[in-house]
């Protein structure tokens, strides 16, 4: 589909970007990618509006923004109102506990976990309504009502960027019809896009890896140092306290650690927030919230990342890390942060307590083979996620996604 105004000339495709929440203070992978990419998008061949709901908060999903039309870094936002009428939020809980424990969840209660997630009826109306104002939509990530409901409006102008973890929501089977029920797919990694034809049998003939686009900020290890008085060596994790990040694994390993080695000076640094109770240690420090400059000044100081997570798309916070030239430490039972470390030796990989131990103490008494690492790390970042990499595989699938449709 080619885009002309009145006088023929080549018009901006006109995209949706539909996402459960968004703001300059929402935590989350998937809200973070929206918003930089919305940002990116060259505005002379993109219309960016982004729709979104007035919850700030993952788990209450209480309406904190005004339903309004607004902007954020200069992109058109639409908020729309969480629903909780109609959430039977503790019946959500009950369900979601199950799921988490593995336990067997039939159709039904699949169906219902998915009704009982947060919805939000004027955005679907705003979609049935203005669908004819846009070229494309783009859906993320995939287990939202916004994603699920919304998707389903417009489906033969609706693309969704899954994020997808290799968890059990992914393999219910009102997730797997949707993923194939619309125009296109946008993968992030090439794991995230193996999991879904590989062990999901998800094989969209308009699936597209794109990736994700990473800036660069000057950072300064010893502004961070001197503001918040951090002075030995330590470990980074930067993200939600939240369980389902394995925060808790990470905690334990690292205390476990100091146990083992009592002389030996290391901190856990922990920026972020989020519902996991870190215990009082004089060897943990949560920082809290850090301001965008504090957080890349804290990947430059720090000795390495650890990221523990097992459910990851992409990993933000590991390129962040890298583009400060900092090493990383993943779980090896992740396969998109394994896959990214093994692609540019940018780190090292540990699944028990015991590789917990061993990786940290080669880490500590490795400085220049740890250096050489960070700066694999950066060149492999540099090379496939620069933003115009990024933006110039968007172009080309947005061609492949509106092809043959009516103008």
């Amino acid at each position: 589909m080619t885009n002309t105004d009145s006088e023929g000339r080549h018009a901006p495709l006109r995209l949706g970007i539909v996402v459960p929440r968004y703001g300059l203070d929402v935590l989350g992978g998937a809200e973070t990618f929206a918003r930089h990419f919305a940002e990116h998008l060259p505005a002379s061949e993109f219309a960016v509006t982004v729709l979104t709901t007035c919850a700030r908060d993952l788990f209450t999903w209480y309406n904190e923004y005004a339903p309004s039309k607004t902007e954020v870094g200069n992109v058109p936002v639409l908020r729309f109102p969480i629903d909780h009428r109609r959430r039977d939020a503790r019946h959500f809980q009950h369900l979601t506990a199950r799921i988490n424990r593995g336990e067997p969840v039939s159709v039904e209660d699949q169906a219902a976990w998915l009704e009982h997630s947060a919805h939000s009826p004027e955005l679907y109306l705003h979609l049935a309504q203005h669908g004819s104002d846009y070229d494309l939509f783009l859906f993320l990530p995939y287990l939202f009502g916004t994603t699920i409901y919304g998707s389903t409006v417009w489906p033969t102008k609706s693309v969704i960027c899954p994020c997808l973890h290799d968890e059990p929501y992914a393999a219910f089977e009102d997730i797997g019809g949707m993923l194939r029920a619309v125009r296109g797919l946008m993968f992030i990694s090439a794991p995230e896009q193996a999991l879904a034809e590989e062990k999901l049998g998800i094989r969209h003939p308009h699936a597209q890896l794109i990736g994700f686009g990473l800036d660069e900020f000057p950072a300064r290890s010893a502004r961070f140092r001197q503001k918040f008085g951090i002075l030995g060596p330590f470990i980074l994790y930067a993200g939600r306290l939240d369980p389902m990040k394995n925060i808790s694994q990470l905690v334990s390993n690292f205390l476990a650690y100091r146990q083992t080695r009592p002389d030996q000076d290391l901190k856990l640094v922990l920026s972020g927030s989020g519902p996991f109770t870190l215990p009082r240690h004089p060897d943990l420090i949560p920082l809290g919230f850090l301001e965008l400059g504090d957080l890349h000044d804290a990947y430059a100081a720090a000795t390495f990342l650890c990221q523990p997570s097992l459910v990851e798309s992409f990993s933000i916070v590991l390129m962040e890390s890298w583009l400060a030239s900092t090493p990383v430490l993943v779980h090896g039972q992740c396969a998109v942060t394994r896959h990214h470390v093994l692609q540019c030796g940018g780190g090292l990989y540990f699944s028990t307590g015991a590789e917990f131990v061993a990786a940290v103490d080669w880490l500590l008494s490795h400085p220049d083979q740890r250096h050489q690492m960070g700066e694999q790390g950066q060149a492999y970042v540099r090379r496939k996620y620069s933003w115009p990499a990024v933006i110039d595989r968007f172009k080309a699938a947005t061609s492949l996604w509106t092809q043959g449709q009516p103008g």
